[in-house]
């Protein structure tokens, strides 16, 4: 598996902000009159009634409010909120559902759940006043006291996810669905965390979850259509898009993402209307002018294609794949332009590879043929025409690789006699990432085999990524089985960073045994300037 990288993403973080909003937006989003039309009692009427900490921390989770009153009226509540309770929550839906609440089953707080509320009420305060690690001390110290509160864990899940830290959100989320698993709001909360870490798959199925529980959720039917779309599943988008655009019209994200979802399946002047709409009331996102650009490209506009790619280009400047849209026959890597040392600058004397930008050395195996410089571009040229998912921006992506790609060395096992030419070889290459800070040596292994997948490639990773030391420089190792229709090719990858670059060792052989030998070669590698 070469290297794949599809640059840019959509803007899912931007996506899922209209959904959040500044604090608890979602409460908001989805505010107005309570939609009745669901079964109160297909929605766990069997769980016990709403204590005091129990509800208040219900909705510093920020429900739909047409989901909480309804999940109020299944349940009921130990108690009547007070106006103090009540003014904790300015939303006007919120306050409207509290008001007419009535304790059913009037019951008595405990001592530790009186002192979790209390503790809870504190992290309330400081979220609102954005001072998220007071909060998580506070929540973190009033679920010592209550772990088996399910809507407690969703609220600190909530803070987490608004202070960056989906992980642990997803996390929290989860215990949450553990403790109650027909909690709809509990299973909207982690599809959006999965969102944020762009497991889109997982977070479709986290939407559909939701609303398999509550059918009326407005922001689960955007988390559905977006991770659809995000997960290259147009046609399963579109319908889920459509739904989400009649229940959210004024979200104008959405037709985004049914534009793009459109034209990926060849509903390309319905694709165009769509990104026009989305335009006309978002005229500087610099993705809506991109993929405007790409609709407009399928259809044979390549005129106005090329307007809406330069427009893209000077919304965001230095962007690589508006950038090779805009101007695509702009040839060269990244560091091509002007003078000074090249990534490409080495040299082999006998057995030893030395590369001066980069200032390391390497030994391969002894007898091995050093392929030219051409050879060594043609490996990653033959991975870049191998990115073909049958997605419209597949030619700029390619067009970015190859800027971004540098072939530094490619060696082979020398061949004897009438012997087979063999599988073993070691291809060293570099990607410029300076323009992509989000880009790590650990991160690059989490694209690998998701990329496998959609690049159809039966592939599997042989085991989980591991860090490894080699001339007192850090790499992350990855190992796969590449199956081919005759046989199986097995790789490892050692990639590890310098001066902006991604710098990768891959090591190919037909088998397991072979890759090890192959592999102990590496450990020659040294860094001339030092550890990393």
């Amino acid at each position: 598996m070469r290297l794949a990288v599809n640059f840019p993403k959509v803007a899912v973080v931007l996506a899922i902000l209209s959904i959040l909003g500044s604090r608890y937006c979602r409460a908001q989003l989805n505010s107005g009159v309570p939609d009745t039309a669901a079964d109160p009692l297909r929605i766990q009427a069997q769980e016990a009634p709403f204590d005091k900490l129990e509800l208040f921390a219900f909705f510093a989770a920020g429900p739909t409010s047409n989901y909480a009153a309804q999940i109020i009226q299944a349940r009921g509540t130990s108690f009547t909120p007070d106006a103090d309770f009540i003014l904790a929550f300015p939303t006007p839906s919120f306050q409207a559902i509290l008001k007419s609440t009535r304790a059913r089953v009037p019951a008595t707080l405990s001592a530790d759940r009186t002192r979790a509320y209390e503790l809870l009420r504190r992290a309330w305060e400081a979220n609102q006043q954005h001072q998220f690690v007071a909060a998580s001390d506070s929540y973190q110290q009033a679920l010592q006291v209550a772990p088996d509160s399910a809507t407690l864990h969703l609220a600190f899940a909530t803070s987490l996810m608004l202070s960056h830290h989906f992980s642990e959100a997803e996390a929290q989320a989860r215990q949450s669905i553990r403790l109650w698993p027909e909690y709809a709001e509990g299973h909207g909360e982690l599809s959006l965390c999965l969102m944020l870490e762009e497991r889109f798959p997982e977070a479709a199925s986290e939407a559909r979850e939701t609303l398999r529980i509550f059918p009326q959720h407005k922001s689960a039917k955007f988390q559905l259509g977006v991770s659809l779309a995000q997960s290259r599943q147009y046609k399963e988008a579109i319908p889920a898009l459509r739904d989400a655009v009649a229940a959210m019209p004024n979200d104008p994200v959405l037709r985004k993402f049914l534009g793009i979802s459109l034209f990926e399946t060849q509903q390309v002047d319905e694709g165009i209307a769509q990104l026009r709409l989305y335009l006309e009331g978002a005229p500087n996102d610099a993705e809506g002018h991109y993929y405007l650009g790409v609709a407009l490209r399928l259809k044979g506009n390549l005129e106005e294609a090329h307007a809406q790619f330069q427009e893209a280009l000077r919304l965001q400047p230095g962007n690589p794949q508006f950038e090779a849209a805009a101007n695509p026959d702009t040839n060269g890597a990244s560091t091509d332009a002007g003078p000074g040392p090249k990534p490409e600058d080495g040299s082999t004397s006998l057995n030893v590879y030395t590369n001066n930008f980069f200032d390391f050395t390497y030994s391969f195996p002894k007898g091995w043929t050093v392929l030219s410089s051409d050879a060594a571009r043609g490996v990653l040229e033959f991975g870049r025409e191998s990115i073909s998912t049958g997605d419209a921006t597949d030619t700029d992506t390619r067009r970015v690789v190859a800027r971004q790609s540098h072939a530094l060395l490619y060696v082979v096992e020398g061949q004897t006699g009438g012997q087979p030419i063999s599988m073993k070889s070691v291809l060293v290459s570099a990607f410029d990432v300076r323009i992509f800070p989000e880009i790590t040596p650990e991160s690059y292994f989490k694209t690998i085999a998701p990329g496998l997948k959609q690049l159809g490639v039966p592939a599997e990773p042989a085991g989980a990524p591991e860090q490894v030391n080699i001339g007192g420089r850090a790499f992350w190792k990855e190992e796969l089985v590449v199956h081919t229709a005759t046989s199986s090719v097995h790789e490892s990858q050692w990639v590890t960073s310098d001066k902006g670059f991604i710098l990768m060792f891959q090591v190919s052989s037909s088998d397991v045994a072979g890759l090890a030998e192959i592999e102990e070669s590496l450990q020659s590698i040294r860094f001339l300037h030092g550890s990393h």
